[in-house]
């Protein structure tokens, strides 16, 4: 099949995916599946018509916004965090900062006009939200409009950060990259009249094909994956791709971030196959992907040098870059959610009737489990 025929109908496949829902046995009614981020022991997830933030030690609940959840707000995109705050996008145009210590909301940005699905990046300050309506808005910590760039398409994937730059993949097919600040000399005339278009890029690179996963960025190189099942290495400081991975008509779309080890790269693709190649060059490490037999939608993480995977069929497991895998657990869920990993517990998000949330250990056994209480 014709690789651009059938990014066309990945695309719609994937907005098939956010209007029916992905999670089964929801604890609460779901239009995608929730989104999680782990900060210095705490776990903050946004699912629903609600935000939590968990304990990492014990699962407990710390806090959740709104006290009471309304249809009117629908959250999935993982919240990011800072010192003092959790920025958390909803389905329903609007950003939130919430405080960090309580959840008490302390602003809204409602300008956009489209869904947030992809998470924000909090840099020294500056809140860089991407939006399915093609822009990215830059925002002061207290909600203040700074900047905004248009893509050419939605924005389903976080930024990344260095010391000089910002960048963003779009399903647009490219790789922006940004100034991290911009004076107002440096702006143009948005729609409103407003001096806050950021009207050209620094760089850009055409991916050719469209992008909804997270990039992950390492020693000046950003690695990610594209719907049409190829992984790119980018030389960010060269401009240019230092090596690319695909497996012709073999490769399905991928969705989660690419796992790095200290020599490997791994990445699963929607059909269950995970891959690991050398991460200076490309190559493959095995003669032939690990068949996990359900789909591998869920970013996964490294521990211990080694990468952990979920699968859609409940399955979590690691393997090494030598092919070895161990099963961990197997849960009586679907999982689509990225895996977390933080003192010393690999967290899950289930969303099933018997768990929200779910922890534990490195040899899979269970440490703690959330599940709201109705």
């Amino acid at each position: 099949m014709n690789k651009k025929i059938f990014s066309l109908i990945i695309l719609t496949l994937i907005s098939a995916v956010l209007i029916s829902g992905c999670t089964t046995n929801s604890a609460a009614s779901a239009s995608s599946w929730p989104g999680m981020m782990l900060d210095n022991q705490t776990g903050y997830l946004a699912y629903g018509t609600q935000v939590y933030a968990l304990d990492v030690k014990n699962g407990s609940l710390l806090w959740k916004y709104p006290a009471e959840g309304s249809s009117k707000s629908q959250f999935y995109a993982a919240p990011e965090v800072s010192d003092s705050l959790v920025i958390v996008g909803d389905y329903t145009n609007t950003l939130y900062a919430l405080d960090k210590e309580n959840g008490f909301e302390k602003w809204q940005f409602t300008d956009a006009e489209d869904r947030y699905i992809a998470s924000s990046l909090l840099n020294n300050g500056i809140v860089y939200a991407p939006n399915t309506d093609s822009y990215l808005y830059a925002l002061d910590d207290n909600g203040n409009l700074l900047w905004r760039f248009k893509a050419n398409g939605p924005n389903w994937s976080k930024p990344l950060a260095d010391e000089n730059h910002l960048y963003l993949t779009s399903m647009d097919h490219f790789l922006y990259v940004l100034n991290l600040n911009y004076s107002e000399a440096e702006l143009a005339a948005d729609k409103d009249g407003g001096k806050t278009l950021v009207s050209e890029p620094v760089w850009s690179l055409d991916l050719g094909t469209a992008v909804v996963s997270n990039p992950v960025l390492e020693d000046g190189i950003l690695y990610v994956g594209t719907v049409d099942g190829i992984v790119y290495a980018v030389d960010l400081e060269k401009q240019s791709v230092v090596w690319k991975y695909t497996v012709e008509d073999e490769m399905a779309s991928i969705w989660g971030t690419p796992v790095l080890t200290s020599d490997a790269v791994f990445f699963g693709d929607e059909n269950g196959n995970l891959y690991a190649v050398d991460k200076k060059d490309g190559s493959a490490l095995w003669p032939s992907p690990f068949e996990t037999g359900a789909s591998l939608i869920s970013s996964g993480i490294t521990v211990d040098d080694k990468a952990v995977f979920a699968a859609s069929d409940g399955k979590i497991f690691s393997i090494d870059s030598s092919k070895e895998p161990k099963t961990l657990t197997t849960l009586d869920a679907v999982i689509y959610s990225p895996l977390g990993f933080e003192d010393g517990k690999i967290v899950v998000v289930p969303a099933s009737s018997e768990a929200l949330v779910k922890a534990i250990d490195t040899n899979g056994n269970e440490v703690w489990t959330y599940l709201p209480t109705k």
